[in-house]
């Protein structure tokens, strides 16, 4: 028989076994399987999904005019000289893409985090939605060869066993050093730069609206 202490020990031991697989297998797993469980079909320069309504509950089909690409392909001209620098063009792209996709699929009027007056709360987009649709972005930037220094990872989750709220984001990976980066458009409103900061920040809990994480980005 086990002791009563060593009991505990062992649980602890499996559990956090069993965290840190769950974890491997997120960072190893494509980020197009998250989308998956979401969209259609997988999202193409010619056609894909945008996510509204809290969950990602609602889809709608979205195509570009040439003139848009060409917009979004100009953030990335010339391509960026360090990683650095091709985060920045990342910032810049996807707030466009929102801005671009937003008068399409109805969530020009998205507003930060959750909250949403009665009149748009059939268009607020939360965490998820939010993840949903940037990886999307993202992975439509990385089909086009505009990514240099960084590759699309799956999203990332914080809350629960950690004892912060639920959220969830989207992910790039620096291919140099394999450093995860979040690229968090939840907390600003549709077409706002999103956040870009390490996922152990994100991790830790980073809120831009609070000035205690200003010094470590």
């Amino acid at each position: 028989m086990v002791a009563p202490g060593n009991r505990l020990n062992i649980l602890i031991l499996v559990l956090a076994s069993v965290l840190m697989s769950a974890c491997q297998s997120v960072a190893t797993r494509p980020p197009a399987s998250y989308i998956a469980s979401f969209q259609d079909f997988p999202p193409e320069p010619a056609q894909f999904q945008v996510c509204h309504d809290m969950g990602c509950e609602e889809l709608t089909n979205v195509s570009l005019e040439a003139e848009d690409w060409y917009g979004l392909r100009q953030l990335f001209t010339p391509q960026a000289q360090s990683a650095l620098a091709e985060r920045e063009q990342i910032r810049q792209a996807v707030a466009l893409f929102e801005r671009i996709t937003g008068p399409l699929a109805k969530t020009h009027n998205d507003m930060s985090r959750n909250a949403a007056g009665p009149s748009l709360a059939d268009r607020q987009l939360d965490c998820v939605a939010e993840t949903v649709n940037t990886t999307t972005y993202l992975l439509l930037f990385q089909q086009q060869g505009w990514l240099k220094w960084h590759q699309v990872g799956f999203p990332q989750h914080r809350g629960l066993f950690d004892l912060l709220g639920p959220h969830n984001t989207a992910v790039i990976i620096e291919k140099a050093s394999g450093q995860r980066y979040v690229v968090d458009s939840w907390f600003h409103n549709n077409g706002a730069l999103p956040e870009i900061v390490s996922s152990e920040l994100w991790a830790a809990g980073y809120d831009p609206a609070e000035s205690k994480w200003s010094n470590q980005q």
